[in-house]
């Protein structure tokens, strides 16, 4: 048995993450805001779970000193239209936070240090983006974010192994369909079952490259074992138009439902997409097609909403 760290562990990828984690029976730590803990309920039974901000340097003081297999740093404000309304709780949660998870890391030397941040940190690159793709955050969200992987870039040369894992538009079960400002694809979900009609903000012809949360999860735990620090890029390394995510979507619940487009959102790119042939170098792939993902995600979505 193994001990991990999971900040952010209440939340859509950090708690699948940790249960993923107990259930082959590993220690998990788990750090989030109490009220994210609390709508958990019994799903994590079995997690040390830990109530903090993590823009407070004395979180940390909370976790048991010793050895850390893994530790995630997940923990942060994750949408691009928040950061735009509220940028300063973006710089506390994905800047404050990021760096005294790497204070933290820096002392208690954990044997890998994980960190999720996002494909907004390459802005409006467009097509195929590598990892090695200029960094040209066009929203504050992905500035925030471009800020935590430098930091975690210091980290690593002051020793601690460290990843950073660039997720495109992870989706499936358990994300928050009552939050209409996070997540495109539970945001068309929901309203096409609650209202019976799918509010697109700015043009249909956008396009995004789509990873269900199985798949993410299997990358997260990938990593070559090469000393230093190593990027990721997670998506599905295809593309989607808005388009043809809401036909799908209205296919399955009703096909009277209506798209509707209105002003896009600043802090927005009109398409990209991913290049993931590192992460298939190392025998990781997407086992999860649109189709496949979208059945099982609506599954969820009705299970919350009706």
């Amino acid at each position: 048995m193994s001990r991990y760290l999971i900040t952010g562990g209440a939340g859509f990828i950090g708690s699948a993450l940790a249960l993923r984690l107990l259930k082959a029976n590993h220690e998990v730590h788990i750090i989030d805001f109490e009220n994210c803990i609390e709508r958990l309920g019994d799903k994590l039974i079995g997690a040390v779970l830990h109530c903090g901000d993590i823009s407070q340097p004395s979180t940390f003081e909370m976790l048991p000193r010793g050895s850390y297999e893994i530790a995630f740093h997940m923990a942060a404000q994750t949408s691009a239209r928040v950061s735009e309304e509220n940028p300063i709780f973006d710089i506390d949660s994905n800047i404050k936070g990021s760096y005294n998870f790497c204070k933290w890391a820096r002392q208690s030397k954990p044997k890998r240090a994980a960190f999720t941040s996002s494909m907004a940190v390459y802005g409006s690159h467009g097509d195929n983006i590598n990892e090695d793709a200029p960094l040209n955050p066009v929203s504050v969200y992905g500035i925030t974010k471009k800020a935590g992987e430098d930091f975690f870039k210091i980290l690593s040369k002051d020793g601690v192994h460290s990843s950073i894992y660039r997720l495109f538009n992870v989706y499936g079960p358990g994300q928050d369909f009552t939050n209409m400002k996070q997540g495109m694809l539970s945001i068309f979900i929901a309203q096409a079952i609650v209202s019976g009609e799918i509010q697109v903000t700015g043009s249909l012809e956008r396009y995004r490259d789509f990873v269900f949360i199985d798949d993410v999860l299997n990358a997260l735990l990938i990593d070559s074992g090469e000393p230093g620090i190593e990027v990721f890029n997670v998506g599905n390394g295809t593309s989607i138009t808005v388009q043809e995510l809401c036909n799908i979507i209205v296919s399955k619940i009703d096909e009277k439902i209506k798209i509707i487009e209105t002003d896009s959102h600043r802090g927005d790119v009109f398409g990209n997409y991913s290049d993931i042939s590192k992460l298939l170098s190392l025998g990781w792939e997407p086992t999860i097609d649109i189709e496949q993902g979208i059945n099982s995600t609506l599954s969820s979505a009705i299970e919350v909403l009706r």
